[in-house]
């Protein structure tokens, strides 16, 4: 089977195609950024998906199956460039589509975000709950979900919690886990956005990864589903578990202004991915905050 991961370049994408590739599958990658840890059994593309040669791909090889990670990751970047967000969301998503159906693509996995649940009417939040949009970036995840729905193919759409983890860069938009870890393990100042009371749910990359693996395999299709840890982490007790991972931090830790676009308080339910997938979360919170820790530190 060859599987063609688009940002298999990326933090995500990276751990993805390493578990790919170890379960004896041929992976084709295609992202805009040179692979920073890059899999010597994988098939790399540096390409724009927006671009014509990215048919290319599926000209010189049989694709089987599709996991789409390449996206346009920031919310502030949504926020400040709109249409800079939908080119690389939903445009690049209709590509990527439109070449599935023309080559008869098997199954396609997308990635979506819990920023589609912006204000929770209950928690666990779980697939069934309305959406709705603080930032551009969230309209545009949603936008290329129904793009997903609408084509007709195989799909399973998946709606990621906070991912976190080794290999995630700590500058540009970057997860809180590893801005905080960063800041840490270089004794930088730690800056928390708002009372630091709001919350996430924290999902370890490897889970993410091995839960995309497990999907583009499965015979599930036709399903939104969450992938979480479906546990409340406020932002204060993260930075607290960080400084106590990291002997004797000496940076100081302050307060800003709340960011526009952010939800204010987040966990999601992950009983679809158990009941569907079997999904099940290998790494404890703790587990994986330590190994973060040790990635930075290296």
């Amino acid at each position: 089977m060859k599987v063609l991961v688009t940002g298999g370049s990326g933090f995500i994408g990276s751990h993805t195609v390493d578990l790919l590739t170890e379960q004896g599958l041929e992976v084709i990658v295609a992202d805009k950024k040179q692979p920073a840890y890059k899999n010597a059994k994988a098939l790399y593309y540096q390409l724009d998906i927006n671009d014509d040669s990215f048919e290319n791909i599926f000209k010189e090889h049989k694709i089987d199956r599709i996991i789409h990670l390449a996206a346009q990751p920031s919310v502030a970047v949504s926020n400040l460039q709109p249409e800079y967000d939908a080119k690389n969301n939903i445009l690049a998503s209709i590509r990527v589509i439109e070449c599935a159906k023309k080559y008869n693509i098997q199954k396609l996995l997308v990635a979506s975000s819990a920023a589609l649940y912006a204000q929770p009417q209950y928690f666990p939040v779980d697939e069934k709950h309305p959406t709705a949009y603080l930032s551009p970036y969230a309209i545009s995840k949603h936008t290329m979900e129904e793009y997903v729905k609408w084509s007709g193919l195989n799909y399973i759409i998946f709606r990621y919690a906070n991912v976190y983890g080794p290999r995630q860069d700590s500058q540009g938009e970057a997860g809180v886990i590893a801005i905080f870890t960063d800041a840490a393990t270089h004794n930088k100042p730690i800056f928390i956005h708002g009372d630091g009371n709001q919350t996430r749910d924290f999902v370890y990359v490897k889970d993410v990864a091995l839960a995309n693996c497990q999907a583009i395999l499965s015979d599930v299709s036709g399903e939104t589903i969450n992938i979480s840890s479906q546990t409340e982490i406020t932002i204060n007790q993260l930075a607290d578990l960080i400084i106590a991972s990291v002997a004797a931090y000496k940076g100081t830790v302050s307060h800003t202004g709340a960011r526009k676009g952010d939800v204010y308080r987040s966990v999601l339910s992950n009983n679809k991915a158990k009941e569907l997938l079997g999904f099940q979360n290998k790494f404890s919170f703790t587990e994986g905050i330590k190994e973060t820790v040790n990635f930075f530190k290296k």
